[in-house]
């Protein structure tokens, strides 16, 4: 018998990492009694439907992923605005080390 998506136990970590959250908010969520979850051995599990369910009634949304590729060219876009505003060019590791000596 096939199990069906909406019935398929995903873990803690899957919960957060699709909705956006730290680990610890959706143990939060479990340990307040406000999401259903089922421990198997020494690990919290959860309905996806459940999951669904809850944040549609607390308003939270799924995390747009968004690819490597996306991320470059976004980050690629953001450095040639910046370069074209103030006329420079920087490397961004040599800001960091630089930002750095100045905690020093």
């Amino acid at each position: 018998m096939a199990v069906r998506t909406e019935d398929k136990l995903i873990s803690v970590r899957e919960a957060a990492i699709e909705y956006g959250r730290n680990v610890e908010t959706v143990r939060r969520w479990i340990w307040s009694g406000k999401l259903p979850a089922q421990k198997l051995g020494n690990q919290l599990f959860i309905k996806r439907s459940d999951l669904q369910a809850f944040c549609q009634k607390h308003g939270e949304t799924k995390q747009k992923t968004v690819s490597l590729l996306e991320f470059l060219e976004k980050a690629r876009t953001l450095r040639e605005q910046i370069r074209s505003r103030t006329g420079r060019t920087f490397d961004v590791t040599e800001l960091i080390e630089e930002s750095r000596k100045d905690l020093l």
